[in-house]
């Protein structure tokens, strides 16, 4: 059955809005000034030997390109177009290139020594893998212009894919030279099937494969030279540095598990729950992880003033001793700790983010209540005295640690452990997070927080599961009843 559709006038001015670069994007005048001069330099770089004429042409399909590549980024990776984003993207370009060039200038080293595969990993883990493939399109052709050598396009491209491919991968730092020998591994198969369709005329097989292979190798000691330093210098967190924060033998983490160890304990559940939860809607769950681990580091600062950390046996109820107003600056203060010891052990900004935003500005209810129990006269009591801070989550993984945190907080005091009863506690506290604004600026849709309370509840039915008792245990309870049998037998006679 054909479907009728009604008919809309084309306009071109609806289709290609450049305006919307300068207005909408707002992109400082810089930024574009940097992308016309890295297409000035990468024409000059590699097209120095071409009559003026052809530069020319060069440099307006390099720009072309530019332009095209800036209102895609605009339209579909929007968080991308940051300044340092941008600087980054034009210092890998241009380190490649100015690699290529030496590489090209030197007669005694073929041309597929040229490492691409160091852009196409580097874009991989800083940006995404289709951003990657067409800067990595790109410069292969670019390569291959100034070459001359077109048949060793599909030989770089291929090398280049086989390290956007192994980017994905990579989880620690020592797997980024398997990479670079895998990427070595597909030169050698690329230049193979390359020399056949030539019959090796203009080709040496041999040291083809050896520069192929050590192209991979190079590539791959060239991004773990550079990428601590991008890391560190464009405050750009990689999965890398993640996998590295989440080895819980961190000189933090270990504090945390020696000073308080209830802490400790709970931010394990909570980094469970986090993880779940942005798994099922397609967050971060490595970010959600890590954030988890390290949310409320800053209690080892007082670690005798939470609840978990107190062995109530003892009656070390240390809030008993001061009044509300006091236990609350102290419950707060451990959000502004966190972040310090944070900025302390370097911990990158995307988690630092996290620590200062997992309580947003909530109100610590139990403090309050109490104040406003023992008010003493006409002393006001401010309701923002007991309050964190803020700033509220503005991201996804933020939003489900503050869920995952309150969520195992009520989990642990309550008594029904029922999955009925588990269920309706979560929906309660998302619920209060919602009333309360808290959720306002993280990009949280309601679907999403469905999604959310379903995690939680599979995560929290599974830790209150029951175990049946062992037939050892059932024999000592049947001796002892039976032992109870005959004493109270023998009282009776």
């Amino acid at each position: 059955m054909l479907r009728r559709v009604e008919r809309k006038e084309f306009r071109f001015s609806e289709l290609i809005r450049v305006q919307d670069l300068f207005t909408r994007s707002r992109i400082p005048f810089w930024i574009w000034f940097v992308g016309t001069g890295c297409g000035i330099f990468l024409t000059l770089a590699l097209f120095s030997s071409l009559p003026f004429h052809s530069r020319v042409g060069i440099l307006v399909v390099t720009q072309v390109f530019i332009c095209i590549l800036s209102v895609a980024i605009l339209h579909f990776y929007p968080e991308f177009l940051s300044g340092k984003h941008l600087l980054l993207s034009a210092i890998i370009l241009i380190g490649t290139t100015l690699m290529g060039r030496i590489v090209m200038s030197v007669p005694q080293i073929p041309d597929i020594f040229i490492p691409v595969a160091f852009l196409s990993i580097l874009f991989s883990l800083f940006f995404n893998i289709p951003l990657s493939i067409l800067a990595l399109s790109t410069v292969c052709i670019l390569f291959a212009f100034s070459s001359g050598e077109f048949q060793l396009l599909p030989v770089w491209f291929c090398g280049g894919m086989a390290g956007v491919y192994g980017a994905s991968i990579i989880h620690h730092r020592t797997d980024i030279t398997r990479v670079g020998f895998w990427v070595g591994v597909v030169n050698i198969s690329s230049f193979g099937g390359v020399g056949l369709l030539e019959n090796f005329s203009s080709m040496e097989p041999f040291f083809g494969v050896l520069w192929g292979l050590g192209s991979g190798i190079f590539s791959s000691i060239l991004v773990n030279i550079t990428l601590p330093y991008f890391e560190t210098y464009f405050g750009i967190t990689t999965d890398i540095r993640l996998l590295e924060l989440a080895d819980l033998n961190h000189p933090l983490l270990h504090r945390l598990s020696i000073e308080a160890p209830g802490t400790y304990h709970h931010t394990i559940t909570v980094a469970s729950l986090a993880v779940a939860a942005a798994e099922n809607i397609g967050a971060n769950p490595l970010l959600a992880r890590v954030g988890a681990y390290y949310h409320d580091v800053g209690k080892v600062t007082r670690p005798h003033f939470f609840y978990e950390n107190v062995r109530m046996k003892e009656g070390d109820d240390y809030h008993s001793r001061v009044s509300p107003n006091l236990s609350s600056m102290i419950i707060i203060s451990h959000v502004k700790d966190g972040v310090e010891l944070a900025r302390i052990f370097r911990l990158p900004q995307v988690v630092i983010d996290i620590i200062a935003q997992h309580h947003g500005t909530s109100l610590i209810a139990y403090f309050y209540r109490k104040a406003l129990l023992e008010k003493k006269g006409k002393e006001p009591v401010n309701e923002s005295d007991f309050r964190y801070p803020g700033p509220k989550p503005r991201t996804k993984e933020a939003a489900i640690v503050m869920l995952a945190d309150s969520v195992e907080a009520d989990f642990r005091f309550s008594s029904g452990k029922s999955s009925k009863e588990i269920k309706e506690r979560v929906q309660k506290v998302i619920d209060n997070k919602l009333k309360d604004h808290q959720l306002d600026e993280a990009d949280l849709s309601l679907r999403d927080l469905n999604l959310i309370a379903e995690a939680f509840v599979r995560v929290l039915t599974g830790l209150s599961h029951t175990r049946k008792r062992y037939p050892e245990e059932m024999l000592d309870e049947g001796k002892r009843k039976g032992r109870n049998k005959q004493h109270v037998g023998e009282k009776s006679s």
